[in-house]
């Protein structure tokens, strides 16, 4: 059985795919029906205050679910690909798989691989449920946006998991791997108040879908993704140098 098969089926037979995937899901069918339904909610639990919500706009349900998947989801993915790529977090483990390849590097690829699949995969899975209920509740939405903004944002996914693999390749166990990723994925967007700044952060590619469903043109995210693909390989390389030099 090869590394590449191992670990699909790793990531399957642990059940951590349904952790991603079912966070997408969720907050893509929850966004769409907030969005739509959001006048009545506030009316049902503001019974003696008048409260006015302006109707709702296709843009609304986008926004409801990368405001929700940002968050959580990007924590589960985290998550995740943290116990997937600290690969020395277990040191017996780690011992029988490492004598078993030429290079420990050789490790690090297919949970890399693997793990993003999953990633994009609950990212286009979760527009694509979104997009639907959107367009059959509020109304229809760009599809040149739609396309475009998703693939802005599961490039941002690769970098996110290659964040976390660098992080893996500097510290051994999976918990401080989980903080220290969040705590440079969280900084990114810090950075981004600044104005001049913003534009080439990775972070940026994160509202890409709803900003250009409101009319933002797709331009305006070639420097961040440019930064974004030219970051990736060099953490790689981190992640990769670290497990080849760390001794168990």
């Amino acid at each position: 059985m090869t590394l590449w098969r191992l670990e699909m089926l790793r990531l399957i037979r642990t059940h951590r795919w349904t952790i991603i995937v079912g966070v997408y899901v969720a907050f893509a069918v929850i966004g769409a029906l907030t969005a739509r339904y959001m006048g009545e909610i506030m009316t049902n639990f503001a019974t003696d205050i008048v409260v006015e919500v302006p109707d709702p706009r296709p843009v609304d349900g986008v926004g409801q679910f990368l405001g929700n998947v940002t968050q959580i989801g990007l924590l589960a993915i985290v998550i995740v690909a943290a116990g997937s790529l600290a690969i020395d977090a277990r040191s017996e483990v780690a011992a029988f798989l490492r004598v078993r390849v030429e290079r420990a590097r050789t490790l690090l690829w297919p949970r890399y691989t693997a793990v993003t699949v999953l990633a994009v995969f609950s990212l286009v899975l979760g527009t694509a449920i979104t997009w639907a209920l959107t367009s059959l509740l509020i109304g229809e939405l760009p599809a040149a946006a739609m396309l475009i903004g998703t693939l802005y944002g599961a490039i941002y996914l690769l970098f996110a998991v290659a964040v976390v693999a660098a992080v893996a390749g500097l510290v051994r166990n999976t918990t401080p791997t989980v903080f220290l990723s969040l705590l440079a994925l969280l900084l990114l967007p810090v950075l981004g108040l600044f104005p001049p700044v913003q534009p080439w952060l990775p972070s940026h590619l994160v509202g890409a879908v709803a900003s250009m469903v409101e009319g933002a043109p797709a331009s305006d995210y070639l420097r961040a993704t440019a930064i974004t693909l030219a970051a990736i390989p060099a953490l790689l390389a981190v992640a990769a140098s670290g497990l080849e030099r760390r001794e168990l």
